[in-house]
């Protein structure tokens, strides 16, 4: 940037523009990554919280299942009729 024609003060004003305008921009970057965090976080939370729920159907559908007395097999036909 040229400083022809320009005064001290000018420069001096457009510098810290230029400045704020830096610093604007990196408080909203730490805000969206805030926002983010946040987001990412209650993402985490709720996998865990229906993971916890699935893994304790799953208990509970295997408690079940042997709770049941096993089934007595039965005999063939095929071989009761042949002989």
């Amino acid at each position: 940037m040229s400083s022809r024609g320009i005064s001290t003060d000018e420069i001096r004003r457009r510098a810290q523009q230029r400045t704020d305008k830096a610093e604007k921009r990196r408080a909203d970057a730490v805000k969206s990554m805030n926002a983010q965090d946040g987001k990412r976080a209650a993402i985490q939370l709720k996998t865990a919280k229906l993971r916890a729920l699935r893994l304790a159907k799953e208990a509970a559908e295997a408690a079940k299942v042997a709770e049941k007395p096993a089934a007595k097999p039965r005999k063939s036909r095929s071989t009761a009729a042949s002989s």
